[in-house]
């Protein structure tokens, strides 16, 4: 009966994901009378939000049920694309920023377990990757064709795009219904005994503290990387009717990707994989400066491979260091990680941006990328030296 998940799986991934804002965002947010400052701010408290109630729903999906996060997701992020449409007030959009990371809390953590159990019910625990690649490909094609569509309805009215967003979360929540709850064993503990005893085990366990760190980065770098997307085509002079096309790109790039080298890295050590999804961040930062011009969106293009490979290479990770009744508040524990490194830093990110100039920015990114790549290359080469000192005992 667990094929039934595997089917309803990437149907659910892509109506809730399918978000095609993406490309207009800033250009919908300045004409919404917002600076760089305020936009950067507004990701701030969407990943304060996130750093709030990411473990709870976590601990909702382990103690409760995974279905049931899973709907209200949908539900959280059709009200935050609401009000972005409705209102014009930047304290509206501050509750519009906490809607939208409770909905992503609701399934971050709880839709890869899901999985992970339903393939291990079915003794295929080894195409967790695999499939989460596909789900990946489809979505991404997806976004890629949404891109341009997000383009020509926000000329033709700068609502559609979130009109149509938010009816792809809806339609995501009602599939969630479908996916059939695994047997698994539940914690009996309480929640504060739960929450407690699964930041014991991340603590405790090498890999997990690891995934923490390297979560931390990747997470600013990342998101980062996207917001700062907007302010280099205008440095070396792309119309905003272009930017569809360019996020079309981005898109069959992410897709290719999930679709191609997700089942050749699926036997290749995780950790190994995601120091060289951190490098080509890197790169993706100091090439862009090295070399401004147009032709330099290519080097950008270097962060949809590992927006591709990041997601199926860290979750399958996480999900063979846990046990069942403590794998999504985990999973949860590492997004958070990602998400308060960039509540911090978003803020100056803008400042940075509004005073100093994009290729400034850029730079200083870059070199924070490279000194996490090469920490995390450091950390990881100590722990394994540890162990096999372990094992020699």
């Amino acid at each position: 009966m667990y094929d039934k998940n595997i089917i309803i799986y990437p149907i659910y991934r892509f109506f809730i994901n399918f978000r095609i804002i993406g490309p207009i965002h800033i250009p919908y947010l300045l004409f919404k009378g917002l600076n760089y400052s305020q936009i950067m701010l507004l990701q701030s408290i969407y990943s304060v939000s996130i750093f709030l109630f990411e473990v709870p729903t976590g601990s909702l999906a382990d103690k409760v049920s995974r279905k049931f996060s899973l709907f209200l997701s949908g539900i959280f992020a059709a009200l935050g694309l609401t009000l972005y449409i409705i209102f014009n007030s930047f304290l509206i959009f501050v509750l519009a920023e906490i809607l939208f990371g409770i909905g992503l809390t609701l399934s971050s953590g709880a839709d890869s377990a899901l999985l992970y159990e339903s393939l291990i019910k079915l003794n295929r625990k080894k195409d967790f990757q695999v499939i989460e690649g596909k789900s990946n490909y489809y979505l991404f094609l997806g976004h890629a064709f949404g891109s341009i569509l997000s383009s020509f309805l926000y000329s033709y009215n700068k609502f559609l795009p979130f009109w149509l967003s938010t009816l792809s979360v809806l339609i995501g929540s009602i599939a969630a219904f479908f996916f059939i709850e695994t047997d698994r064993e539940k914690s009996k503990h309480n929640y504060t005994i739960h929450i407690f005893k699964s930041f014991k085990i991340a603590i405790n366990t090498p890999r997990i503290v690891w995934a923490l760190l390297y979560a931390s980065f990747y997470g600013f770098i990342y998101r980062v990387g996207f917001w700062l997307y907007q302010p280099y085509f205008s440095t070396i002079n792309i119309d905003v009717k272009w930017y569809g096309v360019i996020f079309f790109g981005f898109n069959i790039i992410a897709a290719w990707a999930s679709k191609y080298l997700s089942p050749k890295i699926k036997d290749t050590r995780p950790r190994k994989v995601l120091l060289s999804l951190i490098m080509l961040m890197t790169l993706s930062f100091i090439l862009p400066v090295i070399f401004i011009s147009k032709f330099a969106i290519a080097f950008l293009a270097l962060q949809q491979i590992v927006r591709s490979l990041y997601r199926p290479t860290m979750n399958f990770y996480i999900n063979h260091q846990v046990e069942d009744k403590y794998r999504a508040t985990v999973i949860s524990m590492v997004s958070l990680a990602a998400n308060l490194s960039f509540a911090i830093l978003a803020p100056f990110v803008g400042m940075v941006l509004d005073y100093k100039g994009t290729i400034f920015t850029y730079i200083i990114v870059g070199i924070i990328s490279l000194i996490g790549t090469i920490k995390l290359f450091l950390l990881r080469k100590k722990q394994k030296s540890l162990k096999e000192k372990m094992n020699a005992f």
